[in-house]
């Protein structure tokens, strides 16, 4: 069996390159010019393990300069030649590190690639129909958007907003909670600086941002534990695999 190869040691001098990792979240995006690109989000056991895929018959590419969907600077191409096997895996709690607010607001995850929060769901918006540019499946350009902000233990507030069928899906879900209190998870949303107020805020990425209410994970548990100033409600053990939470002020 060819070599496998740890994602952080791939790089666009060489082919024949063989991977084994978990496809995280697959979406469509249109591209000037017209047509689709089908994108992919992989992990390796560099990080954790999960649902696995041995991948051969790829080249690697470096990123280009902007915005990209990872820390690591390398893009995957799959071509003909590409060839997805099953493989094994083991089941983990999640892959997101959940960023620190203080450090948002200061301005430290400025970057180019999508960051993850865990917070308290402080209020959502009404849908709004704005001017997108960058929506492109109509002639007018509009598309959905809701704000809403969240927050974190020592009472820091980020204002947010997501955009399109994951702003409807946000807003619907979050008025069929009613009066629950709700602690949101959101994997893979972007920092931005509002030019009106000079402030750090969240925005969706596309396709690729996630949101889920009240997740069943240890950081949730403990997060709405410290939340409410009680013991662990669930009595749930951490087994050392869960992301730990800077709650520093």
């Amino acid at each position: 069996m060819a070599t496998i190869s740890k994602i952080n040691e791939l790089s666009p001098h060489r082919n024949g390159w063989t991977i084994r990792v978990r496809v995280l979240k697959k979406w469509s995006e249109m591209i000037d010019g017209g047509g689709d690109i089908l994108r992919f989000l992989l992990v390796d056991d560099h990080l954790h393990e999960g649902d696995w895929k041995i991948i051969t018959g790829f080249t690697v590419e470096l990123s280009p300069p902007g915005f990209r969907f990872a820390m690591n600077h390398h893009t995957i191409i799959f071509t003909g030649n590409t060839n997805l096997q099953r493989s094994w895996g083991v089941i983990t709690d999640h892959y997101m590190s959940f960023k620190n607010f203080r450090s948002i607001m200061n301005g430290v995850y400025t970057s180019n690639y999508p960051i993850d929060l865990l917070g308290y769901l402080d209020g959502v918006g009404e849908i709004e129909v704005v001017t997108d540019h960058t929506f492109t499946l109509g002639d007018n350009m509009q598309t959905s958007r809701v704000t809403f902000t969240i927050k974190d233990l020592e009472g820091r507030t980020l204002e947010c907003e997501a955009r399109g069928v994951l702003g409807i899906q946000l807003y619907n879900k979050w008025w069929r909670h009613g009066g629950t209190e709700t602690f949101i998870t959101m994997s893979d949303w972007m920092v931005y600086t509002d030019r009106g107020t000079n402030e750090m805020k969240i925005k969706d990425a596309g396709g690729i941002s996630r949101f889920e209410f009240n997740a069943l994970y240890q950081d949730v548990y403990e997060f709405r534990a410290a939340y409410f100033n009680e013991s662990d409600p669930t009595g749930i053990e951490s087994d050392g695999s869960s992301v730990e939470l800077d709650w520093s002020p």
